[in-house]
């Protein structure tokens, strides 16, 4: 029943809007109160996640998700963000999510009960809840050739990071600080994938990114690309903090998977699984 209405509650949203096909279009403005109020899912021994198959993470958070379904003797299934789903491109070996806050909201009632690869944020909306996190992801400079610690770059070299990452404003701040004559210089990218490809051609000396996207470009092996990185940094850098979005009414579910990553991340589990997917450095495995 709850499907059948939330299938007009839908319809009447795209009749509302003037939508064209995909979440993309429709406003937070015209989602119907009850979809506030009622859980639209139907009970059961499934849990279904969210994914988004374009992310680095991909493939390590479906294995990561059958697990915890496997530890609390529930069946998974998954839901994939589609093509015409997201608004703009995901941009390569990032940790972002790059969908609206209404389409977010649809899936989680509509097609999902947790949401994969979500990152701790003040600015996370209120009627969603993130578990405890799986991943705690570290910032690191990598160069292509020789030592990368920033301190033994020349001055006046130029250090690439994706405008607005985690540590894109520590670094600002920094190379501000420092003497004149005695610093270097900064160049934003749109996307780490570009960020790479300027460090490959020697555009750029050094670049700053989150550790998965690193190992996740090089499939593990960053030496064998060429490539030495350090976690060592001038400066400090908040860690990514990455869980689960689950609706903030489901705090039941929140609990039995924050609890289950706690158990995933204490055995081991998660840190096999990272080794298992390339994620962790070639030398650690």
């Amino acid at each position: 029943m709850y499907r059948t209405v939330l299938r007009s509650l839908i319809v009447s949203l795209a009749i509302t809007g003037a939508a064209t096909p995909g979440y993309a279009q429709q406003d937070i403005d015209f989602i119907p109160r009850e979809l506030y109020d009622e859980r639209m899912r139907p009970e059961g021994n499934t849990l279904t996640f969210c994914i988004n198959p374009l992310g680095v993470l991909a493939d390590f958070e479906r294995d990561f998700a059958q697990t915890i379904g496997d530890t609390l003797l529930t069946d998974v299934s998954f839901y994939e963000i589609k093509a015409n789903d997201w608004p703009s491109k995901p941009l390569p070996f990032d940790y972002r999510i790059v969908l609206g806050e209404d389409q977010m909201f649809i899936m989680l009632a509509q097609e999902c009960d947790g949401f994969m690869g979500f990152l701790l944020s003040a600015s996370n909306p209120t009627w969603m809840t993130l578990t405890r996190p799986y991943l705690s992801a570290r910032t690191v400079l990598v160069r292509k050739d020789g030592d990368a610690a920033l301190e033994s770059l020349p001055f006046g070299d130029t250090v690439g990071v994706r405008m607005m990452a985690a540590g894109d404003n520590r670094l600002i701040q920094y190379l501000g600080a420092q003497p004149e004559g005695r610093t270097w210089r900064r160049t934003p990218y749109p996307d780490n994938e570009l960020m790479f490809r300027r460090l490959d051609d020697g555009t750029i000396s050094a670049g700053l990114i989150w550790e998965y996207g690193l190992f996740g470009a090089t499939d593990g092996d960053p030496a064998a690309a060429g490539l030495s990185y350090t976690y060592a940094l001038p400066f400090p850098i908040d860690p990514i903090e990455i869980g689960i979005a689950t609706r903030a009414e489901d705090g039941y579910l929140n609990g039995m998977l924050s609890d289950a990553i706690a158990a995933l991340v204490e055995d081991g589990t998660v840190e096999d699984l990272l080794r298992q997917h390339g994620l962790t450095a070639a030398s650690e495995q």
